[in-house]
């Protein structure tokens, strides 16, 4: 999930660069000014509880890090403006990665042709015929018979599911904004096998599956890119408010710890 969305940020941060020079710059000055501030900020906050309190090296360490995430806040908040974009050579990627993972096809093509398998008609007759159609584990399965409406609704049911959960296990914090729906993906996926074995064809590869699968999702990313800017933004604001919030409450404690200690020894050299 972490790798996922720091992928999907650092994208986001190279897409402003490369969109515009000037922009970026400008939204890196803004960031550097406010981190400035955001420096004199925490500094004031700790001087407001202990007014004879001075700023030791760790001290000043809570500051920079409060100045340098504001910095990388700004950058960031701008840059989720191109959340859609980012994301969407992400979908492009994983359906190049998926279309190269051989285990992952042989695996899928198993399942389909089990899943099929099992299918029964109302008398419990086996539904498809498997004479001339090896199982996978023999070496020689290429194809799995999908003559009945059923066997086509399961063999897509499977390979879209399948798509989906690798896109999940692969990309789970763009998953769960985006809320990949495996439904959507199956009923595109059976309409398709009906068009091929319509038009006399007795075979239907899996890369047109995953190509159907990516381009849902990409579709599904298109309508649901507003509601993707403002999620990913607000999971910033709130990650932005607490890390700063435990920067500022270290200062605070620094600062009012210092006076217990100028306490304690005023007593003793007034003792």
């Amino acid at each position: 999930m972490i790798s996922d969305l720091l992928l999907l940020m650092v994208g986001m941060v190279g897409q402003l660069w490369r969109t515009s020079h000037v922009m970026f710059l400008t939204v890196l000055a803004l960031g550097m000014v406010l981190g400035g501030l955001m420096w004199w900020f925490t500094s004031w906050v700790a001087s407001s509880f202990n007014r004879q309190f001075s700023l030791s090296p760790q001290h000043h360490v809570y500051c920079s890090l409060a100045a340098i995430i504001t910095v990388f806040f700004i950058v960031l908040f701008s840059a989720f403006s191109y959340t859609a974009v980012v994301a969407e050579f992400m979908v492009d990627s994983w359906r190049d990665g998926i279309l190269q993972d051989r285990k992952w096809s042989q695996n899928t093509f198993r399942q389909t042709y089990e899943a099929v398998y099992e299918l029964r008609d109302a008398s419990g007759k086996q539904l498809e015929n498997f004479a001339n159609y090896p199982h996978p584990d023999s070496g020689l399965a290429k194809l799995i018979p999908t003559t009945h409406a059923e066997s086509k609704q399961v063999a897509a049911q499977t390979y879209a599911k399948a798509a989906v959960d690798h896109f999940r296990l692969h990309h789970p914090f763009l998953s769960k904004i985006l809320w990949a729906n495996p439904e959507v993906a199956q009923q595109v996926i059976t309409q398709d096998m009906e068009r091929v074995f319509g038009s006399g064809s007795r075979t239907y590869q899996a890369e047109e599956a995953i190509h159907l699968a990516s381009e849902r999702i990409r579709q599904d990313l298109k309508e649901q890119a507003p509601r993707i800017v403002i999620i990913s933004r607000l999971i910033l604001i709130c990650i932005f408010l607490l890390v700063q919030g435990i920067t500022v409450g270290l200062l605070i404690r620094a600062a009012l710890k210092d006076i217990k200690e100028h306490r304690i020894e005023s007593r003793y050299v007034g003792g």
